[in-house]
C-alpha cells in the first residue's frame, strides 16, 4: 500500500469513528483520554498569554537573546498560571495556554492574567533594561503582550501520529469550541490605550467584586463592553491595563 492509500485509509478512519464521549470536571491529561475515539467534554475557562512582537525580535537582536526572552515570558506565565491553579495544557512559540476548571475559574483565570501583565511591567522589563544599559546596548528592548480569556464547554479529544510499525509515537490533546479559538485570538487584540488583558462578557459576568476594581478604590479595573466581531462571532469586550500579584 502507498503513502496516499495510507493517509486515505487514516483520514477516513477517524472521519467514521463515532466519538465516545464523558463528562470531565477536572483537566484531563493525554493519558486520560482514549487514543481512537475518546473524548472529554468540560466546562472551563482559557487563558491565553501572548509575547508581541517576536517576529521583531528576533531580526534585531541576536538569536541567543530572543531565546531568552521568549523563554523568560513562557517559563513566568506558566508559573503564574499553575500558582493559580490552571492546567498548561499548549505551548505554541511565543504563547502559552493555561486551561482552569471549577466554581472560580473566570476569577483565578483574571488574577493570573494581572499578574502576568506584573510579570511584564515590573520584572522582565526592569531586567532588561538594566542589563541591555550595564552592556552599553543602544536599543533596548521592551516586551509587550496580549493576554485572552474566554469560558465555556469545550471538547476534548486526542490526536497523534503513528510509526512504520502502526504504534503511536507522538500524541497530544486538541481543545474545540468558542472559548479557547476565542482566547487564542483576544491575546492578539491588545491595545496601548485599553491594555493588554481583555476578556469577554462570559468571563466578566462571573467576575467577584474585588477582581472588577483597583485594590483600596472603588476605581474601576476594566474598559468596555466594547462590540467586537471575532470571526463569526459578536462578542462584548472588557480591556484593562491593571496589574497585581499576591
Amino acid at each position: 500500500m502507498g503513502v496516499s492509500d495510507d493517509v486515505k485509509e487514516r483520514v477516513a478512519s477517524v472521519l467514521n469513528t463515532a466519538w465516545s464521549t464523558r463528562d470531565g470536571r477536572v483537566v484531563p491529561s493525554t493519558s486520560d483520554v482514549a487514543l481512537s475515539n475518546g473524548a472529554v467534554e468540560v466546562e472551563a475557562a482559557f487563558l491565553y498569554a501572548d509575547l508581541a512582537g517576536s517576529t521583531a525580535l528576533q531580526k534585531d537582536y541576536k538569536a541567543t537573546f530572543a531565546a531568552k526572552a521568549i523563554r523568560m515570558y513562557l517559563a513566568g506565565a506558566s508559573q503564574i498560571i499553575r500558582h493559580f491553579g490552571g492546567q498548561i495544557r499548549s505551548f505554541d512559540g511565543d504563547r502559552v495556554m493555561g486551561v482552569f476548571v471549577g466554581n472560580s475559574k473566570r476569577n483565578d483565570a483574571v488574577k493570573a492574567a494581572f499578574m502576568i501583565n506584573w510579570l511584564v511591567r515590573e520584572v522582565i522589563n526592569p531586567l532588561v533594561r538594566e542589563r541591555q544599559q550595564n552592556m552599553k546596548n543602544t536599543t533596548v528592548w521592551v516586551a509587550r503582550h496580549g493576554v485572552g480569556i474566554d469560558v465555556g464547554a469545550t471538547f476534548i479529544a486526542r490526536a497523534g501520529v503513528r510509526n512504520s510499525s502502526g504504534a503511536q509515537t507522538h500524541n497530544d490533546l486538541i481543545f474545540t469550541g468558542r472559548a479557547p479559538n476565542i482566547a487564542a485570538k483576544l491575546s492578539a487584540l491588545r491595545d496601548e490605550n485599553l491594555g493588554p488583558i481583555v476578556i469577554t462578557e462570559d468571563v466578566f459576568g462571573g467576575l467577584n467584586p474585588e477582581q472588577k476594581k483597583y485594590e483600596k478604590s472603588d476605581k474601576k479595573v476594566w474598559s468596555g463592553p466594547s462590540v467586537h466581531a471575532i470571526g463569526p462571532y459578536s462578542l462584548s469586550l472588557h480591556h484593562t491595563n491593571y496589574w497585581r500579584h499576591p
